[in-house]
């Protein structure tokens, strides 16, 4: 291939390496800010459903463990909140007992409250910051709180009951953030009779989460009959399949991109080989192979896929790291021209002109994660990309026959 013909090759392959990287580092950026979501707040790394009340040197014991990060023990019911305006919610609460955030102080983190803040508050509820809006309370404003309890005696029995909001939180994920509640697990609590009728849980929190299974092996010689152990692999199975799902679709969407620049380089050396017939037969009459041929075409392949590949990984990092600012430029010169357009009377000025705003973005910021693997999974492609269309396309060498070319000559 011509040099300028190399140069727009390798522009193709560095456009799609880019576009990929970028697209799958916002892309892992969010999943992974749900999945920590999901395992910090939600479903543990290992969730124990027992019987009946864990006794505290069992939940002790757990917490000794290796590798055991915290061990927290709480019940869970749905309730039907009633804020001040008549307006209602449904909400899944959490009773803990007092001082949890000495036992579990990544979950306060998770919640985005201060670690020096007690979780739960003494007679209060704690609420989402979207739950508080929802309901429209203010932190210290009553909200009624409405459940159900059941027991042989006296079968299902309405539970009612006010309390006071303590301080909200605001996790980052709209799920928690508008239908997650936190109060004390006491015994002399007016929603106590809510929680009498919910198995006990004890989430368990692991220094790494691909410990799971040896974990939950360990924990389970430690727990009375009738205890479920349920991993966070089975507890979001369908979830994390669906992202898993989602990702790989994506990759195999913008990865056509390689698919068609390789398509490109394909026909170009195909072109260039049949032009080079005469030069490809001199060398096979010197003593050159197919073999030692077809390796130069394919050299020059593997230059452009390693050229192309090199310029759009770095130019991908570069965009990944400094995303949010470029936005943000951006952002700012629609701000300009709406600006210099309200000047001249053709509209007002104002708005919201950020690409993600969080007016209609549950984000403050794009979150980018991107590993080594897909790095290098993405920028081999590339190269696998270009190196297969230059073999392909230099299998016409073989047609070139010495004694052919020279006796036309």
């Amino acid at each position: 291939m011509s040099l300028s013909a190399m140069i727009l090759a390798s522009a193709g392959i560095a456009a799609g390496v880019t576009a990929l990287i970028v697209v799958l580092g916002v892309m892992g950026g969010l999943q992974q800010g749900y999945i920590d979501s999901i395992l910090e707040i939600s479903s543990f790394h290992l969730r124990v459903t027992l019987e009946r009340d864990c006794p505290p040197e069992t939940l002790q014991a757990i917490r000794s463990l290796p590798g055991i990060s915290s061990a927290l023990q709480f019940r869970e019911a749905h309730l039907l909140a009633t804020g001040p305006s008549g307006s209602t919610l449904t909400l899944n609460v959490r009773a803990m007992p007092m001082n949890s955030e000495r036992d579990d102080p990544s979950l306060v983190k998770a919640l985005g409250l201060s670690l020096e803040a007690p979780l739960p508050r003494h007679d209060a509820l704690i609420l989402g910051k979207e739950a508080t809006a929802y309901l429209g309370v203010d932190p210290g404003a009553e909200v009624e709180l409405l459940g159900m309890s059941q027991n042989a005696e006296e079968g299902v029995v309405p539970i009612k009951a006010r309390m006071r909001t303590g301080a909200s939180f605001s996790s980052g994920y709209y799920e928690f953030d508008s239908g997650l509640g936190f109060v004390p697990l006491e015994d002399g609590s007016p929603l106590a009779g809510a929680f009498s009728s919910a198995s006990p849980t004890i989430g368990i929190k692991l220094k790494n989460r691909f410990d799971d299974y040896r974990a939950a092996a360990a924990i389970a010689k430690l727990l009375p009959e009738g205890a479920v152990i349920l991993s966070w692999r089975d507890y979001n199975r369908s979830f994390f399949g669906a992202l898993r799902t989602e990702k790989a679709m994506m990759m195999l969407l913008i990865s056509l991109i390689f698919i068609v620049v390789g398509i490109n380089i394909f026909h170009a050396m195909r072109r260039v080989i049949a032009s080079k017939m005469a030069d490809i037969a001199v060398l096979k009459a010197c003593g050159a192979t197919d073999r030692d041929i077809r390796l130069i075409f394919v050299a020059e392949g593997l230059a452009v896929g390693l050229a192309g590949a090199a310029a759009g990984s770095a130019l991908g990092l570069i965009l990944c790291a400094n995303i949010n600012a470029i936005l943000e430029i951006l952002a700012g010169a629609l701000r300009a021209i709406a600006g210099a357009f309200a000047a001249l009377g053709l509209g007002s000025g104002s708005g919201d002109y950020r690409l993600f705003s969080p007016s209609y973005f549950y984000i403050d910021k794009i979150p980018v994660s991107i590993s080594a693997p897909e790095l290098l999974f993405i920028a081999g492609t590339a190269i696998a990309s270009t190196v297969l269309a230059a073999f392909s396309a230099a299998s016409k060498v073989s047609e070139a026959k010495p004694s052919e070319v020279f006796r036309n000559e």
